[in-house]
Formats: structure tokens, C-alpha cells, sequence
């Protein structure tokens, strides 16, 4: 008899592999509502350990996009909007309208970097909550 776990062979009737620790009557049962991993030992000994998809961790991934792209969007509609403001020129010429208006545009640009920034880290913590999971 092989451990499911490191491969290791154990003698029959053993609750708990020598190399590892693991107890074999408990490896690969459902706990806390998480699959643990499954081994598969073959006849040579070796270990090919399949592990099961946590849905839990394709919800956090998929918010992750979600609020990236969100971000990104949003941040991509506020620079269209600062460089429309940036392009208002008065009819007589260079006034102190037009430049307040330029620095205006530019004021739009870095909240757009912010918020670009923070969908980053957004998606970022919710990519490593579902890692946790």
C-alpha cells in the first residue's frame, strides 16, 4: 500500500504515513466545503495528485476582470473628457480661460491614472482572496 499523498509505502493498517504525517483515512475527504486534493497512486509508486477546480476561486478571478476592465473603461471615458476640455479655445485668443482649461484636462488625466491604479489593486486583492480560498 502506497500513502495518497507523498507515494510513500506503508504497511498495511497504518492511520498515519511515517514520511509525511498524513492521516490516509482522512486524505482526500471533503472539509470545510473545499475539495482536497485526490492522489492517484500506480503500481510503480508514483504520485499524480489531480486537484479539483474551487469554484470559489473562478468567482474571485471573474471579479478581478470584471473590476479591471470596469476601471479601465471608466478611466479611458475621463481622459476623452479631459482632452474635449483641453481643446477649448475662446475665439479671441490666448486667454487665461484656455489655459486654465489645459491644466483642467491634465487634472482629469492623473485621476484616470489613479483609477486605473486602483482597479489594479482591486482586482489584485481579489485575485489573492481567491488564492486563499
Amino acid at each position: 500500500m502506497f500513502c495518497p499523498k507523498c507515494g510513500t509505502e506503508i504497511n498495511e493498517g497504518e492511520k498515519i504515513c511515517s514520511s509525511c504525517g498524513v492521516n490516509i483515512e482522512e486524505y482526500g475527504k471533503v472539509e470545510n466545503n473545499n475539495v482536497t486534493p485526490t492522489a492517484n497512486i500506480h503500481a510503480t509508486g508514483v504520485n499524480t495528485t489531480q486537484t479539483v477546480a474551487n469554484p470559489i476561486k473562478i468567482v474571485y478571478w471573474g471579479l478581478a476582470a470584471i473590476v479591471l476592465i470596469m476601471c479601465f473603461i471608466g478611466a479611458h471615458s475621463i481622459v476623452g473628457g479631459g482632452n474635449e476640455i483641453m481643446e477649448i479655445q475662446s475665439v479671441g485668443g490666448r486667454t487665461l480661460e484656455e489655459a486654465y482649461y489645459q491644466e483642467l484636462g491634465k487634472v482629469y488625466s492623473g485621476i484616470a491614472m489613479a483609477i486605473r491604479g486602483l482597479g489594479i489593486f482591486a482586482a489584485a486583492i481579489l485575485v489573492k482572496l481567491g488564492m486563499d480560498d
